[in-house]
């Protein structure tokens, strides 16, 4: 009788083999061999998954050894009782000093005491290990200043926001580059890294955390592996900065890193939860492609009773499949009809018949990094409260999003174009189980994981081998190694103006030196001039402007996957122009439905006459196509909200209206001035004081409502001001909100 199914029957053994099956979780723990205490730590956490199945006189043995091992955490949340008096005060060390009614597990409260010491330390722990809580454990300590927190994903930082609300007494929490630091408590800076190169005037930093550090690595093809690397240069320049750098599943560091930054790198693959794996790649059939059929994911999807997360390559991969999972439960009769407010507000806001409304009606939810962060934050939490049951999603789940889910089911072996890695494939499974959620996660494979392979991180900051320009420039004279000298000596001999420029655009150096001389001899002919060197908004040649800008740089400053998505500067020229003079995403999908659905038309009728085509009336006399078509069309403008609207487009609008100004002052000319289209398009042209709502998460409708109504009373606030008013008169304003922007407003403010 094999271990898993001693313990899967624990009530029913008699004495001697409970005992048996005790000793021998005993003995692998108390082995030399990590792999053989790791299995006995994985048959214990099985045991603590069956703890109301063991009998209460056997109880006592057991929670010894749990106390032995160091799971704290499960010693309170199971309400143990430690007879040992050595044991009760072990317990009580391992309380957090800090955090009111948390535990800490042993590996945890060595972490804690090494970080809180004020060393520089690097951690590579398991998902499920709980770095995160360490972050938490810090702020509240109170022991650094002005604290940096850089996470890859807004998602990501606003969980963490709403983590540390409860610290506001001792910091003020930044998440805009236009909030003051505070002088009078505190500051914690929650930021992306391009926002850190971005804060003006930030004060000395005692400290420094970077999630998912292994994005330092260009190795991972991150195109904002740069922007890292100049943030953590920056930061660190102050002698007296710690840094903390956490992330899942790494084996080691660039050599000499540790000895120059007298940093400790902590590794270990303690956990407090176990992952089964069940594999059955070998046994499902594939689709022309190598795709799962759906008829065997659907099977699986069926047989599925808990939570589960489906790994999908892309965007779009995850939407069809969960839309055609969608179907296939309708055609079963299976409709769960589930109310959730986020239906609601779909419906009110989105003219059209997005397939999402089914989905969530079914308890399926889609996470993917191109939503609003609205509906990506409300389907998290619909989904850790239980309300949904499937999560379809891409690889923005293995970025340190948390949720409740039990299973991992593994469907897709890409990340867009690139095949997963064992790295990516290790985190992918890690987010099988949940701390203090699940005990035992579950891994099925529908397709074939890649092969173990160590994970080695780079950083170029200091190996500087290879290192791009924009990285290089960032770096002291005296640390540059021989070998890049004199590309280094190449930069500084630039003109100090232009140098500052350069390196505030944080892009590449070397294309932006080549656009130089382009953009100079478009200002000296007055047939391109006006391309380049225009302000005004309502330009009536505003087209034609932004066209020539995004061709001018869409292949020099797109990088790595992006480059697999760029679409047609002409028809982004023209949904730019479109959100400038709309501000209306609505209006924008509507408008690609409709011209679709033109298109449906004429192909049936030839003699079809746009006059009188009606949007309503086509979605009823088509119910199938038009459904069909909106998918196509939210995906779409969503996509180019998210990754182009809010950060691309406005960059590059950025950087070339800064060369152009250096140009003209070269050459003694007027110059133009777009940064403030630039900065309008990228935050919604929402006044700046209320730009923190959009940053937190409320939705733009009930931001709206909010301004239509009260937006007197905020006008001449700050941005904390606002915040504060609408947290003061909640009850109010809730009276002009709808369900779902009542319950998105608690959740952010």
């Amino acid at each position: 009788m094999d271990f898993f199914h001693r313990i899967d029957n624990i009530a029913l053994l008699d004495p001697i083999d409970h005992f048996e099956l005790f000793q021998s979780i005993s003995n692998a723990l108390n082995s030399r061999n990590p792999e053989t205490q790791a299995t006995g730590r994985n048959h214990l956490i099985k045991v603590i998954d069956v703890w109301e199945s063991v009998p209460t006189t056997l109880k006592p043995m057991w929670e010894d050894l749990i106390e032995a091992v160091g799971f704290y955490p499960y010693i309170e949340k199971y309400k143990m009782t430690l007879t040992d008096l050595d044991a009760r005060i072990r317990r009580e060390y391992h309380k957090s000093d800090y955090i009111s009614n948390k535990s800490l597990h042993s590996k945890q409260k060595e972490l804690s005491d090494l970080v809180l010491s004020k060393r520089n330390v690097i951690v590579s722990a398991p998902t499920s290990f709980g770095k995160s809580l360490l972050i938490e454990e810090i702020v509240a300590s109170g022991i650094y200043t002005n604290i940096v927190i850089i996470q890859p994903t807004l998602a990501l930082l606003d969980e963490t926001r709403i983590k540390l609300k409860h610290y506001s007494n001792q910091y003020k929490i930044i998440v805009r580059t236009s909030q003051q630091a505070s002088t009078e408590k505190g500051n914690i800076f929650l930021l992306t890294a391009e926002r850190v190169l971005e804060y003006p005037d930030m004060p000395n930093i005692d400290l420094l955390i970077i999630d998912e550090f292994y994005k330092l690595s260009k190795q991972r093809e991150d195109n904002r592996a740069n922007i890292l690397n100049i943030a953590f240069l920056r930061l660190t320049k102050n002698p007296s900065c710690r840094f903390y750098l956490l992330g899942p599943n790494i084996d080691n560091i660039s050599p000499g890193f540790l000895e120059k930054y007298d940093a400790v790198f902590y590794k270990t693959d303690y956990s407090l939860v176990y992952t089964e794996t069940e594999n059955l790649y070998d046994s499902v059939k594939k689709k022309s492609g190598g795709k799962v059929s759906f008829e065997d994911i659907f099977s699986v999807l069926d047989k599925t009773e808990d939570q589960s997360l489906i790994f999908c390559s892309s965007p779009s991969t995850a939407r069809k499949l969960a839309f055609t999972y969608c179907k296939h439960l309708e055609e079963q009769g299976i409709q769960r009809n589930v109310s959730i407010p986020l239906i609601q507000w779909i419906h009110e806001n989105l003219s059209v018949e997005w397939s999402l409304v089914h989905c969530l009606a079914n308890e399926i939810g889609i996470h993917d990094g191109s939503m609003p962060k609205h509906i990506t934050t409300s389907t998290i939490k619909y989904f850790n409260d239980r309300r949904l049951r499937f999560l379809f999603c891409t690889n923005t789940i293995i970025e340190g999003v948390n949720t409740s889910a039990k299973n991992v089911i593994y469907y897709d072996d890409k990340i867009g174009t690139r095949d997963v890695d064992y790295f990516d494939y290790s985190n992918i499974r890690g987010r099988a189980g949940r701390l203090m959620e699940h005990c035992i996660g579950r891994v099925i494979n529908l397709k074939k994981p890649p092969q173990a392979k160590e994970m080695s991180v780079d950083i170029p900051a200091y190996t500087q081998n290879p290192i791009d320009d924009e990285v290089l420039v960032n770096i002291e004279e005296s640390e540059v190694k021989p070998f890049n000298a004199d590309r280094y000596q190449r930069f500084e001999s630039l003109p100090e103006k232009l140098k500052i420029i350069l390196k505030r655009n944080a892009v590449s150096i070397r294309d932006q030196l080549e656009l130089l001389p382009i953009i100079r001899k478009m200002m000296l002919d007055p047939k391109s001039k006006s391309d380049i060197v225009w302000s005004d908004l309502r330009d009536k040649n505003l087209y034609a402007h932004l066209y020539v800008i995004f061709e001018l740089v869409k292949e020099r400053f797109v990088e790595g996957n992006d480059k697999n998505v760029l679409i047609s500067t002409k028809w982004m020229a023209r949904q730019t122009v479109s959100y400038i003079y709309n501000k209306n995403i609505r209006q924008m999908i509507d408008d690609r439905v409709a011209y679709y659905a033109k298109e449906h038309l004429r192909k049936e009728n030839p003699d079809f006459i746009d006059a009188y085509f009606s949007l309503k009336q086509f979605a009823t006399k088509c119910p199938e196509v038009a459904r069909q078509l909106a998918d196509e069309a939210v995906e779409t403008i969503f996509r180019f909200q998210k990754n182009w609207l809010q950060y691309k487009i406005p960059k590059w609008l950025n950087v070339v209206d800064s060369l152009q100004k250096y140009i003209a002052t070269e050459l003694s000319i007027q110059a133009g001035d777009y940064s403030f289209i630039a900065e309008a398009i990228e935050n919604e042209f929402t006044d700046a004081n209320i730009r923190i709502l959009t940053e937190f998460g409320v939705p733009s409708s009930a931001i709206k409502k909010i301004l239509d109504r009260y937006g007197h009373h905020l006008k001449d606030l700050t941005e904390d001001q606002v915040v504060a008013a609408i947290v003061r008169n909640r009850q109010l304003i809730n009276r002009s909100l709808t369900a779902y922007e009542i319950e998105a407003l608690e959740r952010c403010l």
